[in-house]
């Protein structure tokens, strides 16, 4: 019964994946039954598997292909836990929410983020299956437009924005966005893009339920730091302050990644790889062998040990039945 069970759970994670609508998550799986909602087949069995989204990178930043499921080992609580599926899948229907600081502090770069952001949507949105909206904040987040693959509406909408004023809610506008606006989206591969210097000056939200908000949504978010740093990666620099480690720790918990560009050409190739690793994942799946009926967060490590200079981008970890519980 047991091996049934695993055959089924299985398959029906394969399935999932290749409707392209089901993002990594906690997934109950089951025999189907109709759902009158959709039309299509909720799973509802008492096995949990937890599937990840995994971006691979080498030192110069490029995503790694070609690796398979006996390269990966996957850690919760600091237990190994065994993957029962894998995929490579690129290409997947994605929705970015494009969040862009415009308080005081980047009044003078203001014009450099407009044309940043416009070059990003041109690619992002060159497959007509990806769709973005676009977020402005200072004082409090403003949603300029709902999620569309309409790429001169939204460029018309980025560039309608010419003042910057106020003080930065950065972690208000991430509660906001992950709550109210991310479950709008298509689908369910999600991901925010900040484009800001990282400071916070007026949120009443912390950085810390910025994060798990982050987590529960299933939202990845990266940043591009419009500070002009002078360095691409946070990692080493004893020069960096609290808000820039601080926006590091936002990306790198919720499975993103953070850049510090210095010039147009950094900037470029930032928003480059961002659409890269969003674009190109692998997906690993497991089930959890500790007790599955606590709420706590559960702590996830993926190690390449074949690998060990490559730098892997994933979810630090989950909390279990905040989750989607539904394949689709």
């Amino acid at each position: 019964m047991r091996q049934f069970l695993f055959i089924l759970c299985c398959f029906g994670f394969l399935g999932g994946l290749l409707c392209a609508s089901h993002q990594a998550g906690v997934t109950a799986q089951s025999l189907p039954q109709p759902t009158a909602a959709t039309g299509g087949e909720e799973f509802t069995l008492d096995v949990v598997n937890v599937s990840l989204p995994v971006t691979v990178i080498d030192r110069q930043g490029r995503f790694i292909p070609n690796l398979g499921q006996s390269d990966f080992e996957v850690f919760e609580n600091k237990r190994r836990q065994p993957i029962i599926a894998f995929q490579r899948r690129d290409g997947l229907p994605l929705n970015v929410a494009i969040l862009m600081d415009t308080s005081t502090s980047v009044r003078y770069r203001l014009a450099f983020e407009r044309e940043a952001i416009t070059e990003f949507l041109s690619k992002l949105l060159d497959n007509r299956r990806d769709q973005a909206s676009f977020v402005t904040f200072d004082d409090e987040p403003r949603i300029r437009s709902g999620f569309t693959n309409d790429f001169q509406q939204l460029a018309r909408v980025v560039n309608s924005v010419t003042t910057a004023n106020g003080r930065t809610a950065l972690y208000d506008t991430i509660k906001k966005v992950c709550l109210e606006h991310m479950p709008l989206a298509s689908t369910r591969r999600r991901a925010i893009l900040l484009v800001t210097d990282g400071g916070d000056t007026a949120s009443s939200t912390t950085l810390d339920e910025a994060i798990a908000i982050a987590q529960r949504a299933e939202v990845t978010i990266y940043a591009i730091s419009t500070k002009g740093g002078g360095v691409f990666r946070v990692e080493g620099n004893p020069y960096f302050n609290m808000d820039d480690r601080n926006l590091k720790r936002l990306c790198k918990e919720t499975g993103g990644d953070v850049f510090f560009p210095s010039d147009t050409k950094q900037t470029k190739r930032a928003f480059d790889l961002a659409k890269d690793y969003l674009r190109n994942q692998y997906f690993l799946v497991y089930e959890p062998n500790e007790n599955r009926n606590t709420k706590h967060f559960r702590e996830i490590e993926v190690r390449i040990p074949k690998h060990r200079d490559a730098r892997v981008l994933t979810r630090r970890g989950y909390f279990p039945g905040a989750l989607a519980t539904e394949v689709k």
